[in-house]
């Protein structure tokens, strides 16, 4: 250490303030000259810079009476050098000053010594001194501090309880009654807060209790409250600290996880439940489908058959909406332009809506593509209308307004990037704040009793979170509904639509091997392939399967297999099976994926899927369809 690497010691020093500052072998490396002056030395002080500050020491010595005192202080110090040492000196003529010692180190190593010379100061000073310290303490904490007395009368209130200063300033020695009183509020809060302190006071303990309050946004505010008892010398409780910790943020970060955590039960049971009434769907429907194959067009029985048919579809539509809501269905997603889908939803809308509702579309020029399968874009588009229809019982006007959007930083919970934006707004009676907190849970809805599921906001948050988007909702009751949809924008080519001009044929042959758990379905599907020629092996499972697998030597064209199954899921077979048998193609069967990479990997490889529930016609045509791929 040397006396360049303090060139600031002294600068700005007051006169009534020596600094002494010596190395680890004791000599002078800085001093200013009121050390001396302070003593009532004459000021010589280049004599000593440089050299053992013992002669300095030597020095100040002479004027006390017990000079052997004052070194062995010195030597003491230094010897223990562990904490700084504050001690009020009395010269021989009665004058007293304070001497401070400051041990220097860098890191373990000792470097030097720090002394400071200065006025002794009074009791009262040093407390004034505390006290200040301890208000800014006080002042800088995020939590609100109050002090009070046993009968709860403020005797100190930190600005974070109260930011006022006058408020602050008139609230000492008044109790928590009068603040509310004064404030014009319900007493509920004070009667609380007074109940806490003759807890701690009677109990001579801390007492914690959470309390709410309407905040100035009209909300409510949390806040954990702390009552510490604080004890006199007699033991008793002189004084009441009150703490309190702003938990706000806190409560609403765990309702929204509990939010989470439900919505993800109940999309786990939507979802279980959506895929077995697929299989018994597909094969409601593909008995239906079959038997009418049988019947002529004139026969009656035909009649019995359409109801079946008609019935079967709408309970699949129903399956499809509680896996879009559960965030489990697979798409085979390609790129797909907003406003085409929307010019050919819009007569939809148009016969949904009564001649009361005006739609308006306004669309902003620009790109438009969005990664989500076209049916899923209209399901959103035709559940946002309906709702909004629903509100507007005594007419009014549903806009619809698509553009694209570009978030240069992160909002709506989405990546800085490219979007595109569907707002719907209707103008209808609107909805409370609450209902509006509600709208994305299954089944929650405000309408009369058997009208409506309840499932059309959380079938559209299911699919725009599924696609990476956000969803919005702005709504006061009498000002209408605003739903902001904002879907990532797809670069890809977008897919052009031109219409079948010959079928594909359903006839085939070759070797399938079919692996499904439910045994009805199995064997509806196995008929039908065996009817279309295809020879099939049989599993009801993975691991079922890759055994008969095994003991088939002849070629497997087509693996047909369901994805969610015991044992061995369909994903693994398939990887399992490609090992041994890298021809062999595969088709998914499923309308549900409890498996996230699984499903992002049947939504962007080239496995095919046939969506559950499937008639048999389809079936045969995307058979048919992967088998024919070069």
């Amino acid at each position: 250490m040397n006396a360049r690497s303090f060139p600031d010691i002294g600068t700005g020093t007051p006169d009534d303030v020596g600094i002494l500052l010596e190395d680890a072998d004791g000599f002078v490396q800085h001093c200013t000259s009121s050390v001396l002056r302070y003593v009532g030395l004459p000021e010589q002080m280049d004599r000593y810079r440089g050299r053992p500050s013992s002669a300095l020491h030597e020095a100040v010595a002479t004027v006390f009476l017990d000079r052997a005192a004052y070194l062995e202080g010195v030597t003491f110090l230094r010897g223990r050098g562990q904490a700084v040492h504050r001690e009020v000196l009395t010269t021989a003529t009665g004058r007293t000053f304070e001497r401070t010692f400051v041990p220097l180190h860098d890191g373990k190593v000792r470097t030097g010594t720090l002394w400071q010379f200065g006025a002794a100061r009074s009791a009262d000073d040093r407390a004034d001194d505390r006290l200040a310290l301890f208000e800014a303490i006080f002042a800088a904490l995020p939590g609100q501090m109050a002090v009070l007395s046993p009968t709860g009368r403020y005797e100190f209130v930190t600005p974070s309880a109260i930011r006022d200063d006058a408020l602050r300033s008139w609230i000492i020695g008044r109790t928590d009654r009068e603040y509310a009183e004064y404030r014009g509020r319900a007493a509920s809060v004070a009667e609380a807060r007074e109940a806490s302190i003759r807890r701690v006071v009677e109990g001579r303990a801390i007492d914690e209790y959470e309390e709410e309050l309407s905040g100035a946004d009209g909300g409510t505010r949390h806040y954990q409250r702390h009552m510490v008892p604080m004890f006199g010398a007699d033991g008793t409780v002189e004084r009441v600290l009150g703490y309190g910790l702003d938990l706000t943020q806190l409560r609403r970060v765990e309702q929204q996880l509990r939010q989470s955590q439900k919505m993800d039960a109940l999309g786990r049971l939507a979802g279980g439940i959506a895929h077995d009434f697929n299989n018994l769907l597909t094969v409601i429907a593909g008995c239906g489908e079959a038997l009418m194959l049988e019947f002529d067009a004139g026969d009656d029985r035909r009649e019995l058959l359409d109801p079946i048919l008609e019935a079967s579809k709408r309970a699949a539509d129903l399956t499809q909406q509680l896996l879009a809501f559960s965030r489990r269905s697979v798409q085979q997603v390609t790129a797909v332009d907003v406003i085409e889908v929307l010019d050919r939803t819009v007569a939809m809308l148009r016969r949904l809506v009564s001649d009361t509702i005006e739609i308006r579309v306004h669309c902003v020029p620009g790109s438009h593509a969005v990664p989500l399968d076209a049916t899923q874009l209209q399901q959103v588009l035709v559940n946002l209308a309906v709702n909004a229809r629903d509100a507007m019982a005594s007419g009014g006007t549903l806009t619809i307004e698509v553009r694209p959007l570009s978030l240069s930083e992160p909002s709506f919970g989405l990546a800085e990037g490219e979007y595109v934006e569907l707002q719907v707004i209707d103008t209808g009676h609107g909805m409370t704040e609450e209902v509006r907190q509600q709208v994305f849970e299954p089944f929650f809805t405000t309408k009369p009793a058997g009208v409506g599921t309840g499932l059309g906001l959380s079938t559209v948050y299911g699919i725009v979170s599924t696609a990476k988007g956000a969803i919005r909702i702005t709504s006061a009751v009498g000002e209408g509904t605003s739903v902001r949809v904002i879907l990532p924008r797809d670069r890809r080519d977008l897919l052009t639509r031109t219409p079948s001009t010959a079928s594909m044929p359903v006839r085939g042959k070759g070797t399938i091997l079919l692996v499904e758990n439910d045994t009805l379905l199995l064997n509806l599907v196995r008929r039908r392939l065996q009817g279309l020629g295809y020879d099939i092996l049989e599993a009801h499972d993975g691991i079922s399967a890759l055994e008969v697998a095994a003991q088939y030597a002849g070629p497997i064209a087509l693996l047909l297999t369901d994805v969610v199954m015991p044992r061995m899921g369909g994903g693994m077979l398939a990887q399992r099976l490609k090992e041994v048998r890298p021809e062999t193609r595969v088709l998914f069967m499923s309308g549900f994926v409890d498996d996230p990479a699984l499903a992002a990997e049947i939504e962007q490889g080239d496995e095919g899927l046939l969506q559950k529930p499937f008639t048999l016609h389809l079936l045969a045509e995307r058979v048919a369809g992967v088998l024919a791929r070069p």
